[in-house]
């Protein structure tokens, strides 16, 4: 079923919903937040997802690499903004989680542990999410983690950074930094009033790419999938968005 989907590479303006159904969401998350502290994650998860995915989605479907490239890109930069919103609620600097490297073509990119722990570290992190739905959906192999970090620091500055290295005969419809630059301006609104909570921004896009590892499972390994998503979160997780 979700093979014949599959076919869209460029991304498209999310659309909108009408302020009345998004007020009712929004209502619906903050009553039920007393039972389940993560429903916002939850409920914002699958609202990324589905405007993504229909952002997407042309007349042959939607191409799945894009679709994992595009939610893997979202992901790896939720775990900056979330440490950037937590530094700002706190009345401390928004860089003041990372450490700040400069390139001589002027543009900056953030490092460190906080970070590195939203990514791969903690129990919600996105490798945790995304990994633990690529072995449900029946995944044999696993990325190399710490070898992609070793790369991304390695092509910091290059033509390379932020290029996702795709298994044989893949490809996406464009780079994850272009994804991002077209999706996060329009998804972000959204994703704070559903999901208020900055520290559980990183579990809501870990939670809307599992959506697409599970819709996808048939027709992209869900071992490629997770290599796919973690190519493009790791390197977006680091970049000044302003400045790419």
């Amino acid at each position: 079923m979700f093979g014949n989907l599959f076919g869209s590479k460029k991304p498209v303006q999310p659309p909108s919903h009408p302020d009345p159904a998004a007020a009712a969401l929004v209502d619906a998350v903050r009553a039920r937040s007393k039972e389940d502290p993560f429903v916002g994650a939850k409920v914002g998860a699958k609202e990324v997802f589905q405007r993504v995915l229909v952002g997407l989605k042309d007349a042959k479907g939607v191409h799945i690499e894009s679709l994992l490239v595009a939610l893997g890109a979202l992901a790896g930069y939720a775990c900056q903004a979330s440490l950037r919103a937590q530094a700002l609620i706190k009345g401390l600097p928004p860089d003041s989680p990372f450490h700040v490297v400069g390139t001589e073509d002027g543009k900056r990119y953030y490092f460190g542990d906080p970070l590195n722990n939203l990514l791969a570290g903690d129990q919600h992190s996105v490798w945790s999410v995304v990994g633990g739905a690529a072995q449900h959906a029946g995944a044999s192999e696993f990325p190399d983690l710490n070898e992609i970090f070793q790369h991304t620091s390695t092509v910091l500055g290059s033509d390379q950074f932020g290029v996702p290295r795709m298994p044989d005969g893949k490809n996406a419809g464009d780079l994850p930094a272009s994804y991002l630059k077209a999706l996060w301006p329009h998804l972000f609104p959204t994703v704070k009033l559903l999901c208020p909570d900055p520290a559980h921004w990183p579990l809501l896009f870990g939670l809307a790419v599992q959506e697409a590892v599970y819709a996808g499972k048939e027709a992209i390994d869900p071992g490629v999938a997770f290599r796919i998503v973690m190519e493009s979160a790791v390197p977006m997780s680091k970049i000044d968005l302003s400045s790419h």
